[in-house]
C-alpha cells in the first residue's frame, strides 16, 4: 500500500514539475525591461509572423494616410478667414468667429446653419428608428419563407431599389407626390391631406417622405447583414424548440432575435456615429431656397454649399462641428451599450 501510494504522489509530482521548469525556462526568455520592451518583442514576433498580411494592408494604410489624415491639417481653416492669396497658414486667425456665425448668423439673422442642424437631427432620428429596424423586421420576415425559391426573388426584388440612382429616385418623389401625384391623391381621399406638391412645401411633413423614400430604397439591401446572421444560427436550437412545442412566433422571439441582437446594436452603434451625414445627395437635389430650404436642407448639404461658395471658413467649421458632435454620439452610444445590454464595440 505504501509503495502504492509512493508511486502515485510521483506520479503527480512529476508534471507539476515539469510544468514549473517550463514555465521558468518561458520566464527566462520572456524580454526584460518593461511593458514596451515586451509589447516590441510581440509586434516583432507578429510581424516575422503575418509579413505577408500587413505588406498588403500598406496601399489600405498609405490611402487612409494621404486622403483622411493629412488634409486634417486643413481643419485650421476654422479658425481663420480664408484668403486664398494667403493660403491655409497665411490667413488671418479669428478664432471662434465662423462658429458664432455658424449659431447666430453673425448680425445677418441667418439661421440657415440652426435650420438644416435641425432637420438633420429630425432626420437622423427617423433614420435610427424607423429607417434601421425595418430591415431588420424584413430579415425576421424572411427566415420564417421555408420555400427557397420564394425567398430567394423576394431578396432579389428587395435589393433591386437600391441600385437605383438618386436622380431617379428625387424624380420618382416628384412624380410620386408631387400635386397631382398617386400618393398625395390617396392620402387627400383617404386621411384629408392637403393636395400639394410636398417637394415642394416648407412644412416638416417632408421629412417623413424623405425617410419612407429612403427606407423603400435600402431597406432590402440593409437586411443582408441580417439574413447572414440568421443563416448561421444553429439548427439544432430549433430542433429542440420545436419538439419542446414552440411555434415559429416563439422561436422568432426566443432563438433568432437574441441571436442577433449583437450585431444588430452593433450596426446600430455604428450608425449613430454618421447620423450627420444623412441627407446629402437626395437633399441637394431637392433643395430649392424659395420653398422649402428651411425643412430640407441639412448639415452636409449646407457644408458642401459654402464650400462651392468659397466661404471655406464656415464650411470647415460647419464640418468640424459634425464631426466632434458625431464622434461624442458614437462613444455615447457605445457606453450606453456597454452597460445596459453589455455589448459594445471597444
Amino acid at each position: 500500500m505504501e509503495k502504492d501510494a509512493l508511486n502515485a504522489v510521483t506520479e503527480e509530482a512529476v508534471p507539476q514539475a515539469a510544468e514549473e521548469a517550463a514555465a521558468v525556462k518561458a520566464a527566462e526568455r520572456a524580454p526584460k525591461g518593461g511593458k514596451w520592451q515586451k509589447f516590441k518583442a510581440s509586434w516583432k514576433k507578429d510581424l516575422k509572423k503575418n509579413g505577408a498580411s500587413y505588406l498588403l494592408f500598406l496601399p489600405v494604410l498609405a490611402w487612409l494616410v494621404i486622403f483622411c489624415y493629412v488634409p486634417m491639417v486643413g481643419l485650421v481653416l476654422a479658425f481663420k478667414d480664408y484668403d486664398v492669396y494667403d493660403g491655409i497658414f497665411g490667413s488671418q486667425w479669428i478664432g471662434w468667429a465662423n462658429f458664432e456665425i455658424l449659431f447666430t448668423g453673425g448680425g445677418t439673422g441667418s439661421l440657415d446653419f440652426l435650420y438644416a442642424l435641425r432637420n438633420t437631427l429630425a432626420i437622423g432620428a427617423l433614420n435610427l428608428t424607423i429607417g434601421y429596424v425595418v430591415p431588420v423586421i424584413f430579415a425576421l420576415i424572411l427566415s420564417q419563407l421555408t420555400q427557397k425559391k420564394l425567398k430567394r426573388v423576394c431578396q432579389m426584388i428587395s435589393y433591386l431599389p437600391n441600385f437605383v440612382s438618386a436622380v431617379v429616385i428625387v424624380q420618382l418623389m416628384q412624380n410620386l407626390i408631387g400635386e397631382d401625384g398617386p400618393l398625395t391623391i390617396l392620402c387627400s381621399d383617404l386621411f384629408g391631406a392637403p393636395r400639394i406638391d410636398w417637394t415642394n412645401n416648407n412644412s416638416s411633413a417632408i421629412w417623413w417622405w424623405y425617410i419612407l423614400f429612403g427606407v423603400w430604397q435600402g431597406f432590402g439591401y440593409g437586411s443582408i447583414t441580417y439574413v447572414s446572421a440568421i443563416s448561421n444560427i444553429d439548427g439544432d436550437l430549433y430542433e429542440a424548440a420545436s419538439i419542446d412545442g414552440a411555434n415559429r412566433w416563439q422561436m422568432m422571439w426566443k432563438i433568432t432575435l437574441p441571436n442577433i441582437m449583437p450585431m444588430v446594436l452593433m450596426l446600430w452603434i455604428l450608425q449613430i456615429g454618421v447620423v450627420f451625414k444623412v441627407g446629402f445627395d437626395k437633399t441637394q437635389l431637392l433643395y430649392n431656397p424659395s420653398t422649402n430650404a428651411e425643412y430640407i436642407d441639412t448639415l452636409f448639404s449646407y457644408t458642401m454649399r459654402n464650400t462651392q461658395n468659397g466661404d471655406l471658413g464656415l464650411a470647415t467649421a460647419s464640418s468640424l462641428f459634425q464631426s466632434v458632435v458625431g464622434t461624442i454620439l458614437l462613444l455615447g452610444g457605445n457606453y450606453i451599450s456597454k452597460k445596459t445590454v453589455q455589448v459594445s464595440m471597444f
